[in-house]
């Protein structure tokens, strides 16, 4: 049953949104353009990958910002400390302060800035900015509303629709550059996809936002490292235009689940191609899970 708060269009939320992340954009272009002499490039404990100072520094500030205008609402941020008390609102808010952390400081352009709201579990409110190359994007999705937007390099505004022709013979496939290697290579060819028409990115929300947009109609992460901060924004864009993302058995992502990642891998394309997808990589899937 919805309920009242999923049943507004979530206007003031967006706006709030989208002028807090266009700010820490600013503030991580300043560090992308001056590169490794004040990055402060580090690596976390425990193999949990790189950070550095623009991380932390944009990190503490969306937090500090939504906690200050949204006050009973849950946060749960990549770079600060997981205190479960994200988990007890009905809205949640997921923060990821640089999505591509190993992008960013080797000056690529492929990492975001991201913040996604989920309301009663569903992802409803996402706010996707890739300063460096130039694209937002943006999406709602309640009851009340439910439309996904992207502005690009060249300052032109469009809402997102489903492809008018998807086809399993077509399939454009994104994926990452790091994790894990094998079994990206295994996919792409359960998939039927040539080396030609897919491409690698490090970051989770580029490859979302790129499905979203129409620039790839597929993206299959295998299990592994992938956590709700890197899906929130970026899933409700593609929800929003009218695809689909699941895990790799077909179900939902899951923003209230026990641990933090998702265990079983994540699965993004136009609804139209979704089964077909799915049905293709069973077989490794069935080995993986």
């Amino acid at each position: 049953m919805a309920t009242a708060s999923s049943m507004t269009a979530l206007e003031p939320e967006l706006a709030y949104t989208l002028d807090l992340v266009r700010e820490c954009g600013d503030v991580a272009m300043y560090y992308w353009r001056r590169g490794t002499k004040v990055l402060g490039l580090r690596q976390k404990p425990l193999g949990g990958g790189p950070i550095t100072v623009a991380d932390t520094e944009i990190n503490d500030r969306i937090v500090a910002a939504l906690r200050e205008r949204f006050p009973d609402d849950g946060v749960l941020a990549e770079e600060s400390a997981d205190d479960g008390r994200w988990r007890g609102p009905s809205r949640c808010w997921y923060v990821d302060p640089i999505d591509g952390t190993r992008e960013f400081s080797r000056g690529r352009t492929g990492w975001t800035i991201q913040v996604g709201l989920c309301i009663d579990g569903e992802p409803s409110l996402g706010v996707v900015l890739e300063p460096a190359a130039g694209h937002l994007s943006w999406a709602v999705r309640t009851a009340a509303r439910c439309e996904a937007h992207h502005r690009g390099p060249d300052g032109q505004e469009r809402r997102l629709h489903p492809p008018v022709e998807a086809s399993m013979d077509s399939l454009q496939l994104i994926g990452g550059r790091v994790y894990p290697l094998s079994r990206q290579i295994l996919i792409r060819r359960a998939l039927g996809v040539t080396a030609d028409r897919a491409r690698g990115v490090g970051s989770v929300g580029v490859r979302l936002a790129s499905v979203a947009r129409g620039d790839a109609n597929v993206y299959v992460q295998a299990p592994g490292h992938t956590k709700m901060w890197d899906t929130c924004a970026p899933a409700t864009l593609v929800l929003a235009a009218g695809g689909q993302v699941t895990d790799l058995l077909g179900r939902p992502l899951d923003f209230r689940a026990p641990a933090v990642t998702h265990p079983a891998g994540v699965v993004a394309s136009p609804a139209s191609l979704h089964g077909a997808i799915l049905e293709r990589i069973a077989p490794l899937v069935a080995r993986w899970l």
